[in-house]
């Protein structure tokens, strides 16, 4: 039988790799274009009602809405990631609650075990 912590492990990275597989699929577009927006309002409110104007002719701007567009995207990876990754453990955890794994760590019983050969 599968311990308890293994199992969790296990789907913990099972469902990581699914939720990197999901962000390429729905959150690479959706994070870039709420970075950019975030961006252009970042960028309006530093610049005021120029901002039009000013991206024409100035770097300033468009470094800032590629960084808000690349953090966005970030942002969006690690929500993906870290969600697929609970849902898997709590799924590992809840498989391995209904097979009926041993609550106990393997570490733990090794070191217990180790603690008692010594007396």
């Amino acid at each position: 039988m599968v311990e308890k912590s293994v199992l969790m492990k296990k789907c913990g990275v099972i469902g990581a790799s699914i939720g990197v597989a999901m962000f390429a699929v729905f959150g690479l577009l959706q994070g870039a274009a709420i970075g950019g927006t975030a961006g252009l309002s970042l960028i309006n409110y530093l610049f005021g009602e120029t901002t039009l104007r000013l991206m024409a002719n100035e770097l300033l701007p468009r470094a800032v809405i590629a960084a808000a567009m690349l953090a966005g995207v970030g942002i969006s990876f690690v929500a993906f990631v870290v969600a697929g990754s609970a849902i898997g453990a709590a799924g590992g955890y809840l498989v391995s609650v209904a097979q009926g794994a041993d609550a106990t760590d393997a570490g733990y019983e090794y070191a217990e075990a180790s603690e008692t050969s010594k007396d």
